[in-house]
């Protein structure tokens, strides 16, 4: 059974490593526990093991999520999905009205789930993200490729609550 909660002292370590495997240039550790144990974000659990987790923040009356990773072990099976509508419950708890993600061009299996769960496209930044390998769901440049690109667009996407 899947469980979520708030992020404990011990929930770190090894959800920092869960991010770490997902990013190219991953944050600091301090950074990553910073907004881990900032009150709002959350850790899931199975069998007491730390498999995923969600990293949010609040200005004023709107939530951003940071980052969600969720263990490669783990993912399809629901977990990213019960992160983010234990976020939603939290948001509504605290009268935001809205929340901010930033999602890879390139992830779609992300952007299919942030749009059934309500998200809609406002923006998108250029070049935000380094595309060398990208675990987290797969992006990599060919090596037949003579000019890679170095860069990858992120869309910014808005879920009105």
């Amino acid at each position: 059974m899947i469980t979520v909660s708030a992020f404990k002292e011990d929930d770190v370590a090894i959800a920092y490593s869960i991010f770490k495997t997902a990013r190219i240039n991953p944050w600091s550790f301090t950074t990553f526990h910073q907004s881990a144990m900032n009150g709002l974000s959350l850790v899931a659990k199975e069998n007491k093991m730390v498999v995923g987790y969600i990293l949010l923040s609040s200005v004023l009356d709107e939530f951003t999520f940071e980052d969600i990773t969720v263990d490669l072990a783990h993912r399809n099976k629901g977990i990213g999905r019960k992160l983010m509508e234990v976020s939603f419950l939290k948001a509504a708890e605290m009268k935001q009205k809205s929340i901010l993600l930033e999602v890879r061009y390139s992830n779609k299996k992300a952007i299919n789930l942030y749009r059934a769960l309500g998200f809609e496209l406002i923006g998108e930044r250029k070049n935000y993200y380094d595309t060398a390998v990208d675990v987290s769901h797969g992006v990599e440049t060919k090596k037949t490729d003579k000019n890679p690109p170095t860069r990858e667009n992120a869309y910014i996407m808005k879920k009105v609550l």
